[in-house]
């Protein structure tokens, strides 16, 4: 099997390349036509809408003297789909976050090669718009692991699907593999604290999120606690599938192609951890 690879020229710079101008370092969202308003007699009602929105957040952080980048204000007006009021409470409350912050250090590195979330390489939905990454939930031990590294890992899947105006505007999709998984692998408050997470914690927009392999009281348990721990909009967004092969209803065509051999398929997890921990330290490095 070739070994699966991180392009030197990843997909997220070839996307966008197609789009009004190149993406020089692919570090932060290019929304020069949505920023542009010299023209904005032009432009339909949503786009007016999203160019005001995108100038009076940029305008809220001049005033405020605080430096925000515009991949970052981009991910916040979108995940509040250009809601100026929304957007910039978000900001003002999460602008300096952490968890939007964090590099590829020895720590979060550590955690990476525990494989318990990483992304699929070239994996898409069905509908070829939502990235997937994968949580292996059987691997984080809540008596031994630190949940809030396992938040951390995830967040930083998310603001690397989120460089791309695209990305942004897509959200992504996340597999949750329940095989082998027991009460060794929650409690109650982790879990509480993970599905926070996975709703608010980054303005990634979670479209998506594919349960397999759960044992046959997590139905009930999901109903009774952890649906509980959602919004209703976002509850709407699980589906808990009696079978694996019910993932090719929702996933692009050739999928098997994609998914690891933690599901009983070919690729090989290590080389996805291993060369998107070279990818990324590599263009931390740069900037």
């Amino acid at each position: 099997m070739p070994k699966i690879m991180f392009p030197k020229t990843p997909l997220f710079l070839k996307q966008r390349q197609s789009k009004s101008k190149d993406i020089e370092d692919g570090s932060s969202v290019t929304t020069e036509i949505i920023y542009d308003s010299s023209h904005s007699q032009d432009v339909d009602p949503q786009t007016r809408k999203e160019q005001e929105c995108l100038r009076k957040l940029r305008e809220e952080c001049r005033l405020a003297n605080i430096s925000v980048s515009d991949n970052i204000i981009f991910r916040f007006a979108c995940y509040y789909n250009f809601n100026f009021d929304k957007a910039r409470t978000a900001m003002a409350e999460k602008f300096d976050d952490p968890h939007l912050h964090y590099r590829m250090d020895d720590e979060l590195l550590d955690q990476f090669q525990n494989k318990v979330i990483f992304p699929l390489p070239g994996l898409r939905t069905r509908n070829m718009k939502h990235e997937v990454l994968y949580f292996h939930a059987a691997r984080h031990f809540t008596a031994t692991m630190d949940t809030q590294l396992l938040i951390r890992n995830m967040t930083y899947i998310f603001n690397d699907m989120s460089l791309t105006e695209q990305q942004c505007r897509n959200g992504v999709a996340m597999i949750i593999d329940l095989n082998h998984w027991t009460f060794k692998n929650f409690t109650p408050e982790c879990s509480n604290k993970f599905f926070k997470a996975l709703q608010y914690q980054v303005p990634t927009k979670v479209e998506a999120v594919l349960i397999v392999n759960a044992p046959r009281w997590f139905p009930k348990l999901y109903r009774h606690l952890f649906k509980k721990m959602m919004t209703k909009s976002f509850a709407k967004k699980v589906h808990i599938l009696k079978k694996p092969q019910q993932l090719k209803t929702h996933l692009m065509d050739g999928c098997e192609q994609f998914l690891p051999v933690e599901m009983g398929y070919w690729v090989d997890s290590t080389e996805i951890v291993d060369d998107f921990i070279d990818w990324k330290r590599h263009t931390e490095s740069n900037h």
